[in-house]
């Protein structure tokens, strides 16, 4: 296939993956198996290939919205209130997930997309200029790392460490794709057999991005630190505490300890520009952003003159996480009625003066055009504490010094010991909103409540088919060899 014209040809996958949540897509091939007419034939085809898969995982069906924002309303059991009109995502509050749901597939959509563009640069390395081969190779399976792991982590039961896991995860699809035939037509393959690939791609996209470590000088792009910090998160979902600690404690050397912290928790959000504490991070600016699309983040966590529509309400359950320290930095609310942009909120919380005005909305994502924040120092430093904590080790610092060192940003007192509990409840405190709440709720094996609905009261065990999203329908009727999820059968 040759790339005579790039530059349409991404133009033409955006337009494609616009449709968002439109349920009458008419192409018929499975999103796993997407053809495509032109070649890589040299450097410039190839690198363009590589920006457009980064602009993929840049939309609202991924990192700049829904992997936020879809774990926060499965995983949540009244910590908020969905009370927007999209139906689909109240059937995401209520557990009651449809196939036929577009915004579902459009994740699925796009992850598929971006696969079959770094499959290609991966296909194509020959033409690369030797001087940023390495580079583009470090990049390109760091993007097939970071996708496999948010497929799996959505689309499949979860991995039980010391268990079989040889359940369904999602069909691992690691070279190009050049027109459908029976080979496309890929089963799921095993969740063991997806995290391997995973922690692979990850692995050596660190070793290879090993001369860029930090983010900020990076531009949204991959770095050793990045790929890092994403492996912490396999290890953490496969339970080899171990690997976990040790790679959360590269990222937090690389950016210097506990002194890259903002110096309060407010600030490390809606920033138009990198702050110390950002290890990965999706760039947005004024003119490209998913802010503003009906499954960007921002849209359904504001209420904001002009922007925002409310959805998300902050609910007493919520608040009750920080009973204990009211001063808590991550516990106030500003209630000014004369606020207009999030830039008026010193607070983590406001009172909404937008759209559905008069509730507690979350400061965390108010700014239709801010950076996106994916990975944060914080979570790093929550993670070293926990893995050495569960393993037994203090690989970089003691768990309880890190535990206290995100309590002294929050301004709060040290704790003199610190348990497993503990270290839920913290995360759960500075991590709230972020996308952290699906897998933490899994790993520490906490029940889910359904929190409305017909079946308002109702648990689900942290493994309950329902937690997870169904395969969408439309690649169910498409590929006779995929399976669909126990609880959409």
């Amino acid at each position: 296939m040759k790339t005579k014209n790039i530059i349409a040809f991404f133009s033409l996958i955006f337009l494609v993956a616009s449709f968002n949540s439109c349920d009458d897509f008419l192409d018929i091939e499975p999103q796993l198996a997407i053809s495509d007419d032109f070649v890589y034939s040299d450097h410039d085809g190839v690198v363009n290939a590589l920006y457009g898969a980064y602009d993929l995982i840049a939309g609202p069906q991924l990192w700049a919205g829904t992997s936020i924002f879809h774990s926060d309303l499965v995983a949540n059991s009244g910590q908020v209130q969905w009370i927007g009109t999209f139906i689909q995502y109240m059937q995401m509050f209520t557990k009651s997930m449809d196939p036929n749901d577009g915004f579902i597939t459009a994740k699925w959509n796009r992850a598929y997309h971006a696969m079959d563009l770094v499959n290609n640069v991966l296909d194509n390395l020959d033409v690369v200029n030797e001087n940023v081969r390495d580079r583009v190779e470090g990049e390109a399976r760091f993007i097939r790392g970071i996708l496999y792991l948010e497929l799996v982590k959505f689309y499949a039961s979860p991995y039980i460490p010391g268990g079989d896991n040889s359940h369904p995860g999602v069909p691992l699809v690691l070279t190009p794709t050049a027109g459908i035939t029976d080979d496309d037509y890929r089963p799921r393959d095993p969740v063991e057999d997806v995290y391997e690939v995973v922690i692979s791609e990850l692995s050596t996209a660190k070793d290879l991005l090993a001369d860029y470590t930090s983010s900020g000088a990076n531009d949204g792009r991959a770095t050793a630190s990045a790929a890092a910090a994403f492996l912490a998160r396999a290890y953490m979902a496969t339970g080899d505490w171990q690997e976990a600690a040790e790679h959360a404690d590269f990222v937090i050397d690389n950016f210097g300890g506990y002194d890259a912290l903002n110096d309060t928790p407010r600030q490390a959000f809606n920033n138009d520009t990198y702050t110390s504490e950002d290890v990965f991070m999706i760039i947005q600016t004024a003119t490209s952003n998913a802010g503003r699309a009906n499954d960007g983040i921002g849209t359904f966590f504001a209420s904001l003159e002009g922007y925002g529509r409310g959805d998300v309400h902050i609910q007493e359950m919520h608040l009750e996480m920080f009973d204990d320290h009211p001063d808590d930095l991550r516990a106030q609310i500003t209630d000014d009625p004369d606020i207009i942009t999030i830039s008026d909120v010193p607070d983590m919380y406001y009172i909404g003066i937008g759209t559905d005005a008069g509730n507690i909305m979350t400061s965390k994502w108010g700014k239709y055009d801010a950076n996106i924040n994916v990975i944060r120092l914080a979570e790093m430093i929550l993670t070293r504490a926990e893995a050495n904590l569960r393993n037994g080790s203090s690989i970089g610092a003691a768990p309880l010094d890190d535990v206290n060192a995100i309590r002294e940003r929050a301004g709060i007192p040290a704790w003199d010991d610190v348990t497993i509990d503990d270290i839920w409840d913290e995360r759960y405190r500075e991590l709230c909103f972020e996308g952290t709440l699906l897998e933490d709720s899994r790993r520490f094996q906490r029940d889910v409540i359904i929190p409305d609905g017909p079946q308002e009261g109702t648990v689900l065990s942290f493994d309950h088919p329902r937690l997870v999203l169904p395969i969408p329908q439309r690649e169910i009727d498409v590929n006779p060899n995929l399976v669909q999820n126990e609880a959409y059968q």
